[in-house]
């Protein structure tokens, strides 16, 4: 499948190159599959290559001491994982799990590295994808750091809703992540996400069943006023 540069035009660093350059690139690359729950990366892995995503998703978390999961981000086909421990050489900083069966395009530190210094264009667009990166964690630590739980709750289904089926004031989000999943993502705990999803449903906000999330209220969960 490497010699298939059609397969990279996915990738957000590719997808402005030409097809001779993104073959080229595609040499480079050793195209693993992982089934859906297998751990591709650990956390404190010494390994140092960058992993585009071809097909399927992944999950990239951390578990503390005391057993509890802490969900950093999702990332889908088109994204790119693994960059950071590339460029700075230090351990991984965070697991990354199969959330379905992957198809993913494996970099050395080396070939990626040489990439950004020689494709001004792939390193301008690496550029683009850290400063995003920087501000969705700047934008979760000061959440959790400073908001209530019904507030990042709220924030959180806003986010959840910009990739859902819109219907007029409703909107349609399946499948949907269970409420540990939203806990583990704003720093919570499952018990207060339900309970704060119950008292989004008693005033018709929302309603919620297994892998779907239907928000019947956009406008008013849109105003923290309303909710």
């Amino acid at each position: 499948m490497a010699d298939n540069p059609a397969l990279f035009r996915i990738i957000s660093l590719f997808e402005d190159l030409g097809e001779d350059r993104l073959r080229a690139i595609a040499a480079t690359c050793q195209i693993v599959s992982h089934k859906s729950g297998a751990e591709v990366l650990s956390e404190q892995d010494q390994t140092k290559d960058v992993f585009f995503i071809l097909q399927g998703s992944v999950r990239i978390n951390s578990i503390t001491s005391a057993g509890r999961e802490v969900i950093f981000s999702d990332l889908v086909a088109g994204d790119i994982f693994g960059e950071f421990a590339a460029i700075d050489h230090l351990p991984r900083s965070a697991s990354v799990i199969a959330m379905t069966n992957c198809l993913l395009a494996r970099m050395t530190s080396a070939q990626f590295i040489d990439l950004l210094r020689h494709d001004g264009l792939v390193a301008s667009h690496m550029v683009e994808l850290l400063v995003a990166k920087i501000r969705r964690l700047s934008e979760r630590v000061f959440e959790v750091s400073a908001l209530s739980l019904r507030e990042r709750v709220r924030r959180e289904l806003i986010r959840l809703a910009s990739m859902g089926t819109r219907s007029g004031e409703g909107v349609m989000i399946s499948p949907a992540p269970t409420h540990y999943e939203i806990a583990a993502k704003i720093g919570s705990h499952r018990e207060a996400v339900t309970r704060e999803f119950n008292r989004l449903e008693d005033l018709g906000i929302l309603e919620s069943k297994r892998q779907m999330i239907r928000i019947l209220r956009f406008r008013a969960l849109s105003d923290p006023m309303e909710t």
